[in-house]
Parts: C-alpha cells; sequence; structure tokens
C-alpha cells in the first residue's frame, strides 16, 4: 500500500560555453561524462509517472477491499487478482529503472581517470565530492528499490490472504503490519536518495562555476 514516490531525478544541462581551445579539456570531459549520465536514466525518470498512478490505483484496491464484508467474497477476489497484477507492473516498472541506474553507473565510472587529470586542486577536490556523492546516490538507490522490492512481495501476501474464504483478523493484522514496517524502511531510503541527488546536483552545479562551463 505505497504512499509515495520519490522525487528528484538528475537535471540536463545544455552546453553553451567553455573557455578552452583545441582538443577536450579534462573539464570538457568531464562534462560530457556527467551530461551522458543524466541520458543513462533517461528510462528511469520515464517509468516515475505510471509508477505512481500504478500506486494510487493500489490503495484505492486496498481501501475498496477493506470497506467489503465477507458476504462479497467473489469481488473480493477479483480486486485482490487485479491488485497482484498491479504489483506485478510496478516490479516491472522497478526492474527497468534499476536497468537505467544500472547503465547510468556503467557511465559514471569512466569519471575518474578525467579527475586525474585536473591540474586545479579547487576543481578536483570539487569533482572529487561529486564522486563520491554520486557514488553515495547509486548505492542508495539500490537500498531503496531492493527496500521497495521487499515490500511489493508483502502487499503481494496480503492480497493472497485477501483470496482465504478461512481468513482471520490475526492474520490480517499481522500481515498489515509486516507491510507497514517494510513501507517504512522504504520511506527512509527513498528520502536520503533524494537528499543525495540534490546534493549531487548542487555540487555539479558548483563544478560547472568553478571550471566556466556556462549551462542552461
Amino acid at each position: 500500500m505505497s504512499k509515495f514516490r520519490f522525487a528528484f531525478v538528475l537535471g540536463a544541462a545544455i552546453f553553451i560555453l567553455m573557455g578552452c581551445i583545441g582538443g577536450a579539456s579534462p573539464e570538457e570531459e568531464i562534462y560530457d561524462v556527467l551530461e551522458e549520465t543524466v541520458s543513462k536514466e533517461k528510462q528511469y525518470v520515464e517509468v516515475q509517472k505510471p509508477l505512481q498512478g500504478l500506486e494510487k490505483k493500489e490503495k484505492e484496491i486496498y481501501s475498496e477491499i477493506m470497506n467489503l464484508g465477507m458476504k462479497e467474497f467473489d469481488k473480493i477476489v477479483k480486486l485482490s487478482d487485479d491488485a497482484l497484477k498491479n504489483i506485478s507492473e510496478r516490479t516491472d516498472y522497478i526492474e527497468k529503472e534499476r536497468k537505467a541506474m544500472k547503465e547510468s553507473k556503467e557511465t559514471f565510472s569512466g569519471l575518474d581517470g578525467f579527475i586525474a587529470e585536473l591540474d586545479d586542486k579547487k576543481l578536483k577536490d570539487e569533482a572529487g565530492k561529486l564522486e563520491d556523492t554520486m557514488k553515495d546516490r547509486y548505492k542508495l538507490h539500490e537500498k531503496f528499490t531492493d527496500s521497495y522490492l521487499d515490500a511489493l512481495s508483502e502487499d503481494k501476501k496480503l492480497y493472497e490472504l485477501f483470496k482465504k474464504k478461512d481468513l482471520t483478523m490475526e492474520e490480517l493484522e499481522k500481515q498489515i503490519s509486516s507491510i507497514n514496517k517494510a513501507y517504512e524502511q522504504t520511506i527512509d531510503l527513498n528520502e536520503e536518495y533524494n537528499t543525495a541527488t540534490e546534493q549531487y546536483n548542487e555540487l555539479k552545479q558548483g563544478f560547472y562555476s568553478t571550471a566556466g562551463i556556462e549551462v542552461e
């Protein structure tokens, strides 16, 4: 019964000017890596809206089931099947999201070599902080999606329970408690991930400013 979705994603920048002539400088190479990273996360961005729609729909299904009595068991079963299909679709979207983030991470891994080529100490320090923050962001996203999938697994158990005619209140309350714990962890990780993404975006803009890269 998800009640959230993470809000922060990387923003693409349009390169306008860099004060260098000739071959690509380390700053330019870093810019290219950072913006290609944004491109790789495009599919991640694209799944957010349908995921939010599915989460809202599942919440509505849950509320409808909870308002029904056992005399309407057939309807409960039908709604539970709808919810299970919803969970399956959300799982597919999360897997697409994870694939996009994996490709982003692979692209970002090329940054380290270009950072080593920077001569300016301030730029190198800023780029190093940028790299560390992004690595933390990737780790948090993996933890977050692992937790989200665990929560979906608990949701699935709930809707399977709803299809039992002999379901007891004790069984129901126990499963709802498990779901609540799973989503509490997921929400916490979601907030940490959003914070890391905000920090990364701020550090990226700071690096561009120090490097003399004008973007819009």
